[in-house]
């Protein structure tokens, strides 16, 4: 069972379903049923995926001692993710975030982090070691609180995989620092539409990735091995439909990792993943639908 360690954030997701972009003004609706909220976030899809295909996640993150933080709580135990990691933090107000999509699958995300970005890990040197030790692999999310982390991760030998979602320009300030210590490096190609090999190459040729992943929406996804120059391709699929795509690329991140952790063969992984986030987008919430090892392979 690999071990990973996982930073990333944790909230509560509301979701609406409407008839079509853009949104009509009226003064109320009522979509029956099409309201839902559920415990979410990037730390949190990453370890239910990882939980859910076989994997033990160590999840690091921090909490609020309010009302969503209960129920992030709640959600927690239920799915068996320890919690020896997550900080709770009095003065801090959980994030929450709002997703509507339409019946295309787009959708629109208002993410509010509240002022969490302004926190540090508040981990001291003596526990963090005891934490990590074991790891296989640690997927460090792009959120401020995990910067810390790509010192000490790279400092024990850990290998770093980190997702930094739309990027347009190598030399993005804010995510420089996790590109440059990336030992696997995840993006979105929406930044960089009608040039993802070129790009892909110039990420490359700039911090030196192991592997670079690039997920591509209703294309697929693709992968590049920099050292052999080899490229992977995979064609998207939707084996049960799409209802929502939110947390697609969560999917995409978190099952080509531990594919790779156990076979450390790039196309199989790619392709898994491909059809793992694939069965995900036939259900809302970006924490729901993730399929088990079993259910992916009987698709492959």
């Amino acid at each position: 069972m690999a071990k990973i360690f996982i930073s990333g954030l944790l909230n509560i997701e509301t979701s609406l379903r409407v008839d079509s972009f853009p949104i009509g003004y009226s003064p109320i609706e009522y979509p029956f049923f099409g309201v839902n909220s559920s415990v979410s976030g990037v730390g949190f899809n990453l370890a239910k995926a990882i939980k859910t295909l076989g994997g033990e996640p160590i999840l690091f993150s921090l909490l609020g001692e309010d009302e969503c933080g209960t129920r992030v709580r709640s959600a927690l135990t239920n799915e068996e993710i320890k919690m020896d990691a997550i900080l709770s933090l009095p003065d801090m107000a959980t994030p929450e975030s709002v997703v509507i999509f339409d019946k295309e699958g787009r959708r629109k995300v208002y993410c509010d982090l509240k002022d969490i970005q302004d926190r540090g890990t508040c981990i001291d040197g003596e526990t963090l070691p005891a934490i990590l030790k074991g790891c296989e692999l640690a997927m460090l999310t792009n959120i401020n609180f995990s910067r810390p982390f790509l010192k000490s991760c790279k400092g024990m030998g850990i290998r770093i995989a980190t997702d930094v979602h739309v990027l347009s320009d190598v030399n993005d300030p804010y995510n420089k620092d996790f590109m440059a210590n990336a030992d696997y490096l995840f993006l979105s190609n929406e930044g960089v539409k009608g040039k993802e090999g070129e790009f892909v190459k110039e990420l490359y040729s700039s911090f030196h990735n192991k592997i670079i992943v690039m997920g591509c929406g209703e294309e697929g996804a693709l992968a590049y091995v920099g050292e052999t120059d080899a490229f992977f391709y995979e064609k998207a699929v939707a084996p049960k439909g799409i209802i929502n795509t939110v947390g697609a690329g969560d999917a995409l991140f978190s099952s080509f990792l531990f594919a790779f952790l156990k076979t450390e063969d790039v196309g199989y992984s790619l392709r898994f993943a491909v059809t793992f986030a694939g069965i995900k987008i036939a259900t809302s919430g970006g924490a729901n639908g993730f399929p088990s090892e079993k259910e992916v392979e009987s698709f492959l």
